[in-house]
């Protein structure tokens, strides 16, 4: 039988945490352990945490440290402890489903899947249903190296709808060496660097049910945001881009050179996906690059070059296949050759 250990990151969450940790008690399929590990909280997060763990269904494992890590490195660390087959990211601030568990464990009695994610109903501090997060979606299943989790690309999850084998952990020691394409002076986050790992290595189920309550409060470390659609879009299309694409391109090759070390410690089919994996985000991180010169070169034949290599490249199919997409296209076609370093 698969087991599932329950990762939570904790830090000042006393006003959600009791609803969160009673949805945990009430899964239909009961974790055999919860993990908590707290980010020196100075509020009563900690206590109210000791408490659930003496009428827990399950046990409790609560870690308080005294020198903050930040919400990455505490996510990174509370799975670190975790001892079962599966791990699931939890936030402090939500509401789980009763079937988040059951549903989320099935996808893993196929050995090759190393991560599922699921759909989540977005909510108010008071309940009121706000959207979804079906914009995230992806196919059913994918195979290795079918979704790609750097730059524009939607197809990705959240940390709290997040489930993965342990054995992805493996590689926690280069996490340190990526790029948060958000952030080039941090890693990656937890979310980020376990599903970048599982798209290289195996494949990746996505269940369309909703089953978490993400909780909007104002006090969310990245709150949620509506899909714009083009028209509400267009101000930011008129912007100069080059900046987002240089953090793509950097992010992508610290991507391929990360793919590139592991590979030595590989064998078999890991090793092939890593080489793989690694070709893949060069090509990526040149597609950025050639993009960069639409936007930043003075000479317009330099302009139209870049354009056509990436024409050449097949580098403007959509983005679920590693492509810049078509927006990119319609982006650098009418703005990028005619006027890409006068935009704003």
């Amino acid at each position: 039988m698969i087991s599932i250990s329950v990762a939570m990151a904790t830090y000042n969450g006393q006003r959600f945490i009791r609803e969160q940790l009673d949805s945990l008690a009430a899964q239909q399929h009961s974790p055999s352990e919860l993990v908590i590990t707290d980010d020196a909280s100075s509020d009563k997060t900690v206590a109210i945490a000791e408490q659930f763990a003496t009428r827990a269904p399950f046990p409790v494992h609560i870690h308080r440290y005294g020198n903050r890590l930040g919400y990455r490195a505490n996510f990174m660390r509370a799975a670190s402890l975790c001892t079962s087959d599966v791990i699931a990211f939890c936030d402090q601030d939500d509401v789980w489903s009763p079937r988040k568990l059951s549903l989320c464990i099935e996808p893993f009695r196929d050995p090759a899947v190393l991560l599922a994610y699921h759909n989540a109903e977005v909510v108010t501090e008071a309940g009121k249903r706000l959207g979804n997060l079906d914009y995230l979606a992806s196919a059913p299943m994918t195979p290795a190296l079918s979704l790609c989790p750097i730059g524009w690309n939607t197809q990705s999850a959240l940390g709290f709808t997040e489930v993965f084998r342990r054995s992805i952990l493996k590689f926690s020691d280069l996490r340190e060496m990526s790029l948060d394409y958000n952030d080039l002076k941090a890693p990656m986050a937890h979310d980020q660097w376990v599903f970048f790992i599982a798209s290289v290595f195996g494949r990746i189920v996505y269940i369309d049910d909703a089953l978490a309550s993400y909780r909007q409060h104002g006090s969310n470390l990245f709150g949620w945001y509506p899909p714009l659609g083009f028209l509400f879009d267009f101000p930011y299309f008129l912007n100069n881009p080059i900046g987002r694409l240089d953090a793509v391109q950097q992010a992508s090759e610290r991507c391929a050179q990360i793919l590139e070390i592991t590979r030595h410690n590989l064998t078999d089919t890991w090793q092939e996906s890593a080489t793989l994996g690694a070709a893949q985000y060069r090509f990526l991180a040149n597609l950025y690059a050639a993009r960069k010169r639409l936007y930043k070169s003075a000479n317009l034949a330099d302009r139209v070059k870049a354009f056509h290599w990436i024409s050449s490249a097949s580098g403007y199919r959509p983005k679920w296949c590693w492509g810049l997409g078509r927006k990119a296209l319609v982006r650098d076609l009418c703005l990028g050759i005619p006027a890409g370093p006068l935009l704003r």
